[in-house]
């Protein structure tokens, strides 16, 4: 019976908070669950995490995601699918959806992306038979919820980036916002953004991220993200983070090679309630494939800058008339270039001006040509 109250009190709390909109870590999980728009952008992964709200909470909400990603066509289009699930005690929440996103490439670093999603959600018993899931079947909030099977919803989001920040806008559940009355909604519509900037150190090496996302529930009902991270050779990634309602979130994650990363994510409340319900524990798995990450794009952006730069100046004449490191090298590389000298030209032309000294030799003809006799025509005696 406790267990059959404990859901008449979760569906009242999902319908009032709408706490059914997924909350993980932004950073080492998929951002397309929020903006569609990020499906295919950059690279492609699979990602799966898991949840544990609540540690000192028996019969916490946990929740499990997975995701697939990648682009398509060159990286211009790009395409991905999730799964959520939620469990609360004895229900279980599923969303499952799908999202295609336009990729416009205006330089290396610099793009605009767009795109549309689709999302189903189900909402299940978990482990609950018998007498107790009839009694709960009957309740009008689980007859709401059971309504909104087989219902598409549908998102769309923006997403523009360049060399040093990273921009996104969505509007999700736009079904739900426009057609739904507001006395019969059941999920929630809600809006998200972020943004992220991303500063190379270390000649592109490492990436400092301050991060900033938004996501609006309700009219009143809202969260918001502050926190600074910072990637290490494209290995090691660490951060913290501030959420609305005094939550601190704490994250680590290390990559084995350029496909395999692991994460883990730690979320604590800092006011006294924390020490009771205890700390959020996040686990992330992540296998990059396509991999076209800022670091990689920015090094070899950079080692080509630079070896143009030294390739000039290599090549330059200051260079060239600079002579060798050694008097010997000193005094070939100005032999080389001594023709070239304006004392050089200089002395060539006084020598043109003056004229040459003439020859004692006089010209030679051909000697076959000269000591040919001419002819002298005679003309013939006619015969009389």
């Amino acid at each position: 019976m406790r267990r059959i109250l404990l859901a008449v009190c979760i569906f009242s709390s999902f319908a009032v908070t709408g706490q059914d909109i997924p909350l993980f870590s932004q950073k080492l999980t998929n951002s397309f669950m929020y903006n569609p728009a990020l499906a295919g952008h950059t690279f492609g992964s699979i990602t799966t995490s898991y949840r544990m709200n609540y540690s000192g909470v028996a019969d916490a909400p946990k929740n499990y995601f997975i995701s697939v990603h990648t682009p398509i066509a060159g990286h211009r289009f790009g395409v991905g699918a999730n799964v959520f699930q939620e469990e609360v005690s004895i229900l279980k929440n599923t969303y499952i959806g799908g999202a295609f996103a336009y990729h416009l490439y205006f330089n290396k670093f610099s793009s605009l992306s767009s795109g549309v999603g689709i999302e189903y959600n189900m909402l299940t018993f978990n482990g609950l038979t018998g007498a107790d899931a009839a009694y709960i079947s009957t309740d009008p909030t689980f007859i709401r919820y059971d309504n909104t099977k087989g219902k598409p919803d549908f998102s769309f989001g923006l997403m523009f980036q360049n060399r040093f920040v990273k921009v996104g806008v969505a509007a999700n559940r736009l079904s739900t916002a426009w057609l739904e009355p507001t006395d019969k909604k059941v999920l929630s519509n809600y809006y998200t953004g972020f943004v992220q900037g991303q500063i190379p150190i270390r000649d592109g090496q490492d990436v400092l991220e301050p991060f900033f996302s938004f996501r609006k529930f309700s009219e009143n009902n809202y969260n918001y993200d502050v926190g600074l991270y910072y990637t290490y050779d494209n290995k090691i990634t660490a951060g913290s983070a501030i959420r609305a309602g005094n939550l601190l979130n704490f994250t680590l994650g290390y990559r084995f090679n350029k496909y395999l990363m692991v994460g883990y994510s730690r979320e604590m409340i800092t006011t006294p309630v924390g020490g009771f319900v205890g700390s959020s524990n996040e686990f992330t798995l992540r296998y990059d494939f396509n991999d076209q990450n800022y670091q990689k794009k920015f090094r070899q952006d950079y080692k080509q800058s630079l070896s143009y730069r030294r390739k000039s100046i290599s090549s330059s004449p200051v260079r060239k008339t600079a002579g060798g490191r050694t008097p010997k090298q000193l005094a070939r590389a100005q032999k080389r270039v001594a023709a070239f000298s304006p004392n050089s030209r200089y002395q060539n032309t006084k020598k043109l001006s003056m004229g040459r000294k003439s020859s004692t030799k006089r010209p030679t003809y051909n000697k076959k040509r000269s000591s040919s006799k001419k002819k002298v025509y005679k003309p013939k005696k006619r015969k009389r």
